[in-house]
């Protein structure tokens, strides 16, 4: 895989660099017989070039790498990984380096801004032995969404999940899977809904919302629409002041309109999200039995 950013040893002397200017300060050495360019300054990048000009034809990113490499959200811990995980054909064998997590893998291979990246789909059923479920169906509702450009589908998942019989991590791939739901727009937003789950009906997602003369008035991450009652999940973003007003007039208007909105932050998540969900509980309660009577 070749790289914008560096070289093996030999490809630098074959270009004309003296061995002295290889040693030099213009370049690092993430990993033995590459350079790198000083310029890109981190080093978990610098070891993925590395690797990039290291690796044979056959080799492709796998596990966190790939997900990173096709954007897919991670947990924080998991964002920054230093190591870097590569895959050769089962038959192949494996790369052994400090830093890189070498592996045999049947994964279908794509190519990402010029790296062999093993597909999204492989992709999820690799990252069950190193998420949590709810992880894992953060990640599934990203690859699902209809707001991304070339999404999957959960019936694409589900056949990485059947051409994986026996894989390691397959009956957590499974257990996500079955979580997975078109309409998520954050890992926030999935992780809320797997916290209403089971205590409540299955809310609908991005449920848009129309007045009385048919104008377009919010679309709500999850809602019980014939008890008018909605959860919103607000993000950092919503703490700028143009943004809380956009939200202030909106819910004002959802109000007008009989809809009863329960705001949720990162906050309310910290303690697994029990003490939201107990307000939620008690407002789809309340709500039904005004609905009821």
């Amino acid at each position: 895989m070749k790289s914008a950013y560096g070289f093996t040893v030999r490809e630098g002397l074959d270009r004309g660099y003296s061995a002295a200017e290889l040693r030099s300060m213009a370049f690092t050495r993430p990993a033995r017989g590459a350079r790198i360019t000083a310029a890109v300054g981190d080093e978990a990048r610098a070891l993925l070039e590395a690797v990039r000009v290291l690796a044979r034809d056959d080799h492709f990113f796998s596990h966190t790498t790939a997900a990173r490499i096709h954007g897919m959200p991670l947990p924080s811990r998991l964002e920054k990984e230093a190591r870097v995980h590569l895959g050769s054909p089962t038959g192949g064998s494996r790369m052994r380096r400090p830093g890189v997590v070498g592996h045999r893998l049947k994964s279908a291979v794509v190519e990402v801004d010029g790296m062999r990246v093993e597909a999204r789909a492989d992709a999820f059923i690799h990252l069950a032995t190193m998420l949590t479920v709810e992880e894992l169906v953060a990640v599934g509702d990203w690859l699902v969404s209809t707001r991304r450009h070339d999404p999957l589908t959960i019936h694409e998942l589900a056949d990485a999940v059947r051409r994986y019989e026996g894989a390691r991590g397959l009956g957590a791939a499974r257990r996500a899977l079955a979580l997975v739901r078109v309409g998520a727009e954050s890992p926030r937003e999935s992780l809320l809904r797997l916290v209403i789950n089971g205590a409540l009906p299955e809310p609908t997602l991005q449920h848009e919302v129309f007045d009385e003369a048919g104008t377009f008035v919010a679309r709500l991450d999850l809602s019980w629409p014939p008890i008018k009652l909605a959860v919103e999940y607000d993000g950092d973003h919503h703490s700028d002041p143009d943004q809380r007003e956009r939200d202030r007039i909106r819910r004002e208007r959802l109000r007008t309109l009989g809809w009863r909105v329960v705001v949720v932050t990162k906050d309310d998540l910290h303690d697994g999200g029990r003490t939201i969900l107990r307000q939620i509980v008690a407002a789809y309660e309340r709500y039904s039995s005004w609905v009821a009577a």
